[in-house]
């Protein structure tokens, strides 16, 4: 069973460990900052048990509205519809979540069979039912125990030119490091040999004769630098098309007007990492939280110049 995610200010830990106590004797799974074991990196803790919940209860007060972390922890919940907003202190809410209903708990005494609980309960059970046996005064059976085993699961991200191989020749316009990053942000592979894996050969001015000669010998489809480009050009789109992406650091754009463009695009932006995340756009002085998590979930990282490049093709 999906867990719920506790997000709140610190200076609001009282409130939050009654809710967690009480979830939890309604038979609900619970993570808050508590669990977090002594010794792990806590910004990936927090991103790991994001990624892993089904149910955000944010806590709304004076001190959780000035929080980067809850107000991070709020908008995964909005994004991906698992939000269950309570307030615990008068306080006006952030801009975006004002609409929103939430339980009212400003007067709660910490009691579970208090009405003011109730409709937080049933916004929590609408994400993450209980079954039967899950409910308050029966005990779960013990599942039979499956033999474990860990799948891999490769990231796709096109359907133009994942996981093709791409080797370069010659002199081209722009340098080898520019094509490299292109070529993996739309999932294919930059290789600096011709093999019999290569799918194609991008063939510059004065190409070199051993990639040309391997070339033939090995049936490696051969591409001026123009149709490369045309190629990449139209896999932008397909790569972009309902992929989950975050942006970090000083941009020249606002991020409204970043997240906006991103979603003409066809993309999904959010506010922060998770192992669901595709791409991360980096500007000057990025974050080192974010950066971190990209590493730690394999996320793919774009400069900001070949975003804003991508944005002027399509």
């Amino acid at each position: 069973m999906s867990h719920i995610f506790i997000s709140y200010s610190s200076k609001d830990r009282p409130k939050a460990r009654a809710l967690a106590a009480i979830f939890e004797k309604q038979g609900w799974k619970v993570w808050w900052d508590k669990n977090i074991k002594p010794g792990k990196a806590f910004d990936r803790a927090i991103s790991k048990a994001l990624d892993e919940a089904g149910c955000i209860v944010v806590l709304w007060s004076k001190n959780s509205v000035e929080s980067s972390w809850v107000l991070e922890e709020a908008y995964e919940g909005l994004e991906r519809k698992i939000l269950a907003p309570a307030l615990i202190g008068k306080t006006r809410l952030p801009f975006g979540y004002r609409r929103l209903q939430y339980a009212d708990l400003t007067r709660w005494k910490g009691t579970a069979g208090a009405k003011a609980i109730q409709p937080l309960f049933d916004t929590i059970g609408s994400l993450i039912p209980l079954s039967p046996e899950k409910k308050p005064g029966k005990k779960a059976p013990s599942p039979p125990r499956a033999p474990s085993a860990k799948i891999k699961k490769r990231r796709t991200l096109s359907g133009a030119l994942d996981g093709k191989t791409i080797v370069f020749t010659g002199a081209l316009s722009e340098s080898r490091n520019a094509h490299a990053e292109k070529v993996k942000m739309v999932g294919a592979n930059f290789v600096d040999a011709v093999s019999g894996n290569t799918d194609y050969l991008v063939v510059g001015k004065e190409p070199g004769a051993t990639k040309l000669k391997a070339a033939e010998e090995k049936g490696v489809k051969k591409i001026t630098e123009k149709t490369w480009l045309k190629m990449l050009n139209e896999a932008y789109r397909r790569t972009l098309l309902n992929k989950k992406i975050v942006f970090t650091g000083k941009l020249d754009a606002p991020r409204a007007e970043l997240e906006k463009t991103a979603r003409q695009l066809g993309a999904i932006p959010t506010g922060s990492i998770s192992g669901k995340t595709d791409f991360l756009v980096v500007g000057a002085n990025p974050g080192k939280v974010k950066l971190d998590a990209a590493k730690e979930y394999s996320v793919k990282i774009l400069k900001e110049e070949l975003w804003k490049e991508i944005v002027d093709t399509l």
